[in-house]
């Protein structure tokens, strides 16, 4: 009789562990399987932003894509990129920058006095550079760690 209680106890603490492992394994599949979704997440909303930012400022510049309208300049020590318009109003000036952690736009009357802070918020981006070469805009997007360029060939001529 002992040794059945025996057997049917050591049964009951076999049967315990492997229930006892089973759960601690699902446990630990799921801490990891949450880190990994939470770095996927993190990536893709990373990458959105970098696209976004790049394709904004392209859409922008196909908008100014007229001779002289589009330039660089330096703003107080940031590089800004520069877009020319004339209106029956006056002569204006869209900036493209990066301050303060963010991708900014400021519209302005050419003449008028402004700071870097006025802008509106494009979205959040580490840092941003724009390089005029003869017909070409080359464009880099940084966000933390990760960076993505583009190329935007210009239809006019200076």
């Amino acid at each position: 009789m002992r040794k059945r209680h025996n057997q049917w106890i050591s049964n009951y603490a076999c049967i315990l562990a492997l229930l006892c492992i089973f759960i601690i394994g699902s446990l630990t599949l799921m801490n990891v399987g949450v880190h990994v979704y939470k770095n996927i997440v993190e990536n893709n909303a990373q990458n959105f932003r970098l696209r976004t930012s790049l394709s904004y400022v392209a859409s922008k510049i196909r908008q100014y894509d007229e001779a002289g309208k589009i330039y660089v300049a330096d703003e107080n020590g940031t590089e800004t990129l520069c877009l020319k318009e004339e209106l029956d109003s006056g002569s204006y000036t869209t900036m493209i920058y990066c301050y303060d952690g963010k991708l900014m736009e400021l519209f302005h009357e050419d003449g008028l006095e402004y700071k870097l802070a006025d802008g509106f918020d494009v979205l959040s981006l580490d840092d941003f550079k724009v390089q005029l070469e003869k017909n070409r805009v080359k464009l880099v997007a940084v966000d933390g760690e990760q960076a993505d360029s583009m190329t935007i060939s210009l239809r006019s001529e200076k």
